[in-house]
């Protein structure tokens, strides 16, 4: 049962990442003529990329998007990919719970048992779910710090 779960668990963390693509574009080299085959310049004088392949150079490009330009966005964007991750889990220990109160059958250390495992599922579940107010507590603070 173990190592179901387990695998189960290593399945669901591993899927995002058989999904991923590396994003790359190739830019024009130093120098290199700018025109492409219908006459038109790609680049412009100020030598700024307009993204358009050219002279098969690859250059990777930046994977966080213009929205992350602090570091309380980037905890943000952080926090927001771990509750994709946080939620089925606390739903599965909120179903996990359920399960030993009914296989427990009035025993009263079984019933215990599950409610202990029910309470740290819902302490965990509002942990998770304070994490952006913990955030923006955190920030507003720094921020006032900062600012006297």
């Amino acid at each position: 049962m173990k190592n179901i779960l387990f695998g189960l668990v290593l399945l669901t963390l591993c899927v995002p990442f058989f999904n991923a693509q590396a994003q790359a574009d190739r830019v024009p080299a130093a120098g290199a003529d700018s025109v492409d085959a219908a006459g038109a310049d790609r680049v412009p004088a100020a030598g700024r990329y307009d993204g358009q392949p050219f002279n098969n150079e690859v250059v990777l490009l930046d994977p966080l998007s213009s929205s992350i330009s602090t570091i309380p966005d980037f905890f943000r964007a952080i926090i927001e990919i771990l509750l994709v991750f946080a939620i089925p889990f606390v739903v599965f220990f909120i179903v996990w719970a359920g399960f030993l109160y009914v296989t427990a059958r009035g025993n009263p250390q079984k019933i215990a048992q599950a409610h202990s495992a029910l309470l740290y599922a819902i302490i965990g579940g509002l942990l998770i779910l304070g994490a952006n107010l913990l955030l923006d507590v955190i920030t507003n603070t720094v921020a006032e710090v900062t600012n006297k």
